[in-house]
């Protein structure tokens, strides 16, 4: 992983360069907690989805586990400077 620089869509706040392991740790933990949730939010589906509740929960933790990792990131960013 050699050079580190700043990931897309981030900005430069002053003199410091942040690391991308904070969006990497909480990317890594939430896919953990989604894989630990998965049965659960699929099982709560399954009364409006039925057998495509699986397919449902996979894509809606797809989308939005990355989506709340850089969250994460962006907030550890803005409370950091």
């Amino acid at each position: 992983m050699g050079n580190s620089g700043i990931l897309p869509n981030r900005t430069e706040i002053g003199d410091k360069s942040f690391s991308p392991t904070i969006d990497r740790f909480s990317l890594f933990v939430l896919s953990f907690l989604g894989i630990l949730a998965f049965p659960e939010i699929e099982e709560a589906l399954e009364t409006s989805m039925g057998a495509k509740s699986g397919l449902v929960t996979v894509c809606g933790l797809v989308t939005a586990i990355p989506l709340i990792a850089t969250y994460i990131g962006k907030m550890y960013v803005r409370i950091r400077s």
